[in-house]
């Protein structure tokens, strides 16, 4: 058996977008170079040079010249297809993700071994960005509601993959933002299923498929501390979870759940403890709280703390996202008004971070009534009726809060029947009754 591959395992899935492919003719790749390193060349496909690599394959794009499409084929080094262990790997990769249909998992149309016996799979092309590329595009800012927002539904869309794959009794073992794309169109795919282990069945391509060495799986930045320890029969859905639950925290942090380094020796030490950074830490306090939770709990260095299972992970986020998420953001100045007394508005706010003071001007003179910290809502009132401000609101340090106008909450909630009436009937009433304690000179408790 040959020298089995470390844990640092490159992605075999990078960004890669045809423009333009003639259908028949030759194939484009020189004949020396097919020969030199194996390469297969179907008869029904037109053969393009490799795109990407990783430790045991390469992948080509190709144009299948039956069906008129293009395709990627993706090949075992040659080197290593004389070697059970590499060859009965690469050929039960094809066949766990051949048995996975889902839309986000991207579908293998062939198998087969070439005459020179290196075996190779046809697979459809994915055009577009790794998740990686995605996430340290400018106009994805790390803090920002567009990188929130679409990143947590590219994520789930990942659960929803991952929650079938387990089903099927398939862990994944290297999630990570590389070997995830993300089309033009909504698209989004979990590739590259060459360290995955069935936990239920056994792979129909031999023995050597299912022979693991203890050793880290995976990559660094990502694992699991089981993973990082390197014992497979520790290895569960969990140690997915966690892989998610990574993806999740450099979603809303911008690095990984270990710190910004570059030495992968640090990072997989760091792993193997089980040293996480708290995500409030790397991400400031400008986070959401709930989603920190959430976070926190998805990358819980002891598996039986964590989210046991990926719907579990998955429904907490859709849970957030319905909370609110979607709703326009502003900042305001240490020092800044927020709302009036005396102004009509139409909208009420969330705080999201920092703090502010609510007061009254009596006699010309600032009282204040309370302060705000993250979570708390002022100005709801305004949501229901056309009555002034009875406070000002001022940011005591820099606020960062969430927006919610009349029309957004009768699109959201439905206010405008009954329901409504009844809501603005109490509010007006509640309304009343502060203003005659106000006329009387008196204060709530």
């Amino acid at each position: 058996m040959g020298k089995q591959h470390d844990y640092e395992v490159p992605s075999l899935a990078p960004a890669y977008v045809i423009e333009s492919i003639p259908i028949g003719g030759d194939n484009e790749i020189d004949p020396a170079v097919v020969r030199a390193e194996g390469i297969p060349t179907p008869a029904h496909l037109r053969m393009y040079p490799e795109f990407a690599r990783g430790a045991m394959g390469r992948i080509h794009a190709a144009t299948d010249r039956n069906l008129l499409r293009h395709v990627a084929l993706k090949r075992l080094d040659k080197a290593l297809a004389v070697e059970p262990f590499y060859r009965d790997g690469f050929i039960a990769e094809a066949q766990m993700t051949g048995q996975l249909e889902h839309p986000n998992i991207v579908p293998v149309h062939e198998l087969a071994v070439a005459p020179n016996g290196v075996p190779y799979f046809v697979m459809k092309l994915v055009q577009g960005v790794t998740l990686y590329d995605w996430l340290f595009d400018p106009e994805h800012a790390v803090g920002t509601t567009a990188r929130l927002e679409e990143g947590l539904e590219i994520l789930l869309k990942v659960c929803d993959a991952m929650a079938y794959a387990h089903s099927r009794g398939v862990i994944h073992r290297d999630l990570k933002p590389g070997n995830i794309m993300v089309g033009a169109f909504g698209q989004v795919y979990l590739m590259d299923w060459g360290l995955a282990r069935l936990t239920m069945t056994r792979p129909a391509s031999g023995e050597h498929a299912q022979m693991e060495a203890h050793g880290p799986v995976g990559t660094p930045a990502y694992l699991a501390p089981e993973q990082a320890r390197g014992n497979p029969a520790d290895m569960d859905e969990r140690s997915d979870v966690f892989g998610l639950g990574a993806i999740l925290y450099e979603i809303v942090a911008g690095v990984g759940p270990y710190g910004d380094l570059a030495d992968e020796e640090e990072i997989l030490r760091r792993a193997r403890a089980g040293q996480v950074v708290p995500v409030a830490r790397a991400a400031g306090l400008g986070a959401n709280r709930s989603l920190r939770v959430i976070v926190d709990r998805a990358t819980a260095a002891d598996p039986d703390q964590r989210y046991q299972r990926v719907p579990e992970l998955a429904e907490d986020v859709r849970r957030f996202l319905r909370g609110g998420l979607h709703l326009p953001r502003k900042l305001f100045a240490p020092g800044e008004a927020i709302i009036r007394e005396g102004d009509v508005g139409d909208a009420a706010y969330l705080i999201v971070s920092g703090n502010c003071r609510a007061f009254r001007t009596v006699e010309g003179t600032e009282e204040t009534l309370t302060t705000m910290g993250p979570g708390e809502v002022f100005g709801e009132m305004a949501l229901l009726l056309d009555a002034p401000r009875a406070a000002s609101v001022a940011a005591i340090d820099g606020v960062h809060v969430l927006v919610l106008d009349r029309n957004t909450l009768s699109e959201g909630l439905g206010v405008d029947g009954w329901a409504g009436a009844l809501v603005r009937a109490l509010a007006q009433r509640f309304a009343d009754l502060e203003e005659r304690f106000r006329a009387s000179g008196l204060r709530r408790g």
